[in-house]
């Protein structure tokens, strides 16, 4: 659906500004026309002025009917958009409040086991002269044999002392050279 441009919409109120003034300036005309038959100063609009005229008002009304239309359709659209971004939005704060809560509950569970002693504290963050090297023969087979022991991905990380990532690298390198 197109709606009209602002410069559509200048030129229609352009228009009608003109209408108007046309409408008061063939009203003042014709209310000095003196009656039949007398003469007077004013002179009687031509009767082609009057229908390019009447054509004219004829011509703006369907131009303001449809200009009155596409504004309507483009407030309910605009209504609809609204209605649909704010039951959205509804949506997802609710969505934001369950996971808030389950968070809490996680923190509050990990906290538990952190009590009874299941879980042990992170490692603390090694510094960059403690980082491994990643391009070491003792720590590529460390890794390898880490991932041989079934090991997850952060535990080999941790254990050797890289990234992720850095791990992840090593294990798709071997995969590709170990055909």
């Amino acid at each position: 659906m197109n709606f009209p441009s602002a410069e559509v919409i200048l030129l229609q109120t352009g228009l009608e500004i003109l209408l108007a003034i046309l409408l008061a300036l063939l009203l003042w005309r014709t209310w000095r026309r003196p009656p039949s038959g007398q003469t007077g100063t004013g002179a009687a609009v031509p009767e082609e002025l009057q229908k390019t005229i009447e054509r004219f008002l004829s011509e703006s009304e369907k131009i303001a009917v449809t200009f009155s239309r596409n504004l309507e359709e483009k407030k309910n659209l605009s209504s609809d958009l609204i209605l649909k971004l704010d039951s959205r939005l509804a949506s997802y704060r609710a969505l934001l409040a369950e996971t808030e809560r389950a968070m809490e509950a996680s923190v509050r569970k990990l906290a538990e086991i952190e009590k009874e002693g299941r879980l042990s504290p992170p490692p603390a963050q090694a510094t960059q002269d403690q980082k491994a090297n990643p391009a070491a023969p003792e720590v590529r087979a460390l890794v390898l044999k880490l991932h041989r022991e079934g090991l997850k991905l952060e535990d080999i990380a941790v254990r050797s002392r890289l990234h992720r990532g850095e791990v992840e690298l090593i294990l798709e390198l071997e995969r590709q050279f170990d055909i």
